[in-house]
């Protein structure tokens, strides 16, 4: 059984307290930890405070992110360093670009970083295009070197992930995010490799899966997974922020997971989006827990 290293990370880049910042407290108080057969490492100091939109960058809260962005660096080098295998429990994908950065930094000198982005939306926004300037919405660009410049200074001379090294799965917002003008997989060189939901839909979960691996495994690789549950269905999961319809089932993202989380080139894993104010009864971070407890049966 593999053993994780849980930290959790409070951070909702909307700036304002509650939501998604308590999804790693409700996922410890519902099993997470016993499920991942997890050590549990400090909760980061990740919290986004402040609601106005700074003028340069376009960013929501930009001081709080920037704060959470370089102790997420920090730490997560630290814990691969280490040889610890980190669980980061968000908050919200504005934690991405600060745990790549710090994968990429942890890893044994030439091994380098893929990374399977799991997610409802692309998140390919910039600080011109993000409607309301919330850094989730600008995660995967940033991670590429695209998004707001104040944010991915952050994150090194180079960027964690190269283009190539990226694979985007199950989004389904296309046509919206093209509607005002945000980056497309295909502005990047060479493009993104990209299985939205309705390759998925066509070719099977398990497929897609074992394509996605494909991209980002090899001898001297490493990949960070990282999953937005928004990626279900807004009936299959009501407690994300970001309700949208046509989303995954709870049995196809249990399949499509399965072998990344189990892949021994799994470097660490983030999962985000996960607010349980609008979780009565726990029932959404159950099934999460449940879940991953039968990753390991």
């Amino acid at each position: 059984m593999r053993r994780f290293t849980f930290a959790g990370a409070p951070a909702d880049s909307c700036g304002k307290p509650g939501g998604t910042e308590h999804g790693p407290d409700a996922l410890r108080d519902v099993g997470m930890m016993a499920a991942l057969n997890s050590a549990h490492a400090r909760d980061l100091d990740t919290l986004m405070r402040g609601t106005r939109r700074d003028s340069m960058s376009g960013l929501t809260a930009l001081e709080g992110v920037i704060e959470a962005t370089l102790v997420l660096r920090r730490r997560l080098a630290q814990l691969i360093e280490d040889d610890q295998l980190p669980f980061v429990a968000g908050g919200c994908s504005a934690i991405a670009p600060g745990a790549l950065a710090g994968a990429r930094d942890g890893l044994a000198k030439g091994q380098s970083l893929g990374l399977i982005y799991v997610s409802g939306h692309m998140d390919l926004y910039d600080g011109d295009t993000a409607p309301d300037g919330h850094g989730a919405d600008m995660a995967l660009a940033t991670i590429l070197g695209r998004g707001p410049r104040a944010w991915g200074a952050l994150l090194g001379e180079h960027a964690p992930v190269k283009p190539e090294d990226v694979v985007m799965v199950g989004f389904r917002d296309r046509e919206e995010a093209e509607q005002v003008g945000a980056l497309m997989p295909e502005d990047f060189q060479p493009h993104l490799t990209c299985y939205d939901i309705d390759h998925i839909r066509q070719h099977g979960a398990a497929a897609t899966s074992r394509a996605a691996l494909g991209r980002v495994t090899g001898p001297s690789t490493k990949f960070w997974l990282h999953i937005d549950v928004d990626v279900l269905d807004e009936l299959a999961f009501p407690a994300a922020n970001y309700l949208m319809p046509g989303g995954l089932e709870w049995e196809d993202l249990s399949v499509l997971l399965r072998p990344m989380v189990m892949s021994p080139a799994l470097a660490g894993l983030s999962l985000a989006g996960y607010n349980p104010e609008k979780d009565e009864g726990s029932s959404c971070g159950l099934h999460l827990v449940d879940m991953f407890r039968a990753f390991h049966d």
